[in-house]
């Protein structure tokens, strides 16, 4: 009897990479709060994606918006990355 055709390294590592791309977790910058992405796009909305100068851009809660830009301003001024706080659900 033949065997079954296998998959490659390659390819098994491809569809594991698909498989994570799915489940994209979001959090907010400044309190590490878990935000969907209808957050994003509701009425009014309860997540917005803030820039730096560099123009990354970085998710927060819309209640801790002003925060976040404390946060990016002390990063867009020392170059160093974004001190993000710990990510919870």
């Amino acid at each position: 009897m033949k065997r079954e055709k296998r998959l490659t390294k390659r390819e098994r590592k491809a569809i594991d990479a698909d498989h994570h791309h799915e489940h994209q977790h979001i959090h907010c910058i400044s309190c590490g709060r878990h935000i969907e992405p209808s957050e994003f796009s509701a009425s009014p909305p309860t997540a917005k994606i803030l820039s730096c100068e560099h123009g990354s851009k970085f998710p927060t809660c819309s209640s801790c918006v002003a925060a976040s830009q404390k946060l990016l301003q002390e990063h867009d001024r020392t170059g160093q990355p974004v001190k993000t706080a710990g990510a919870w659900h």
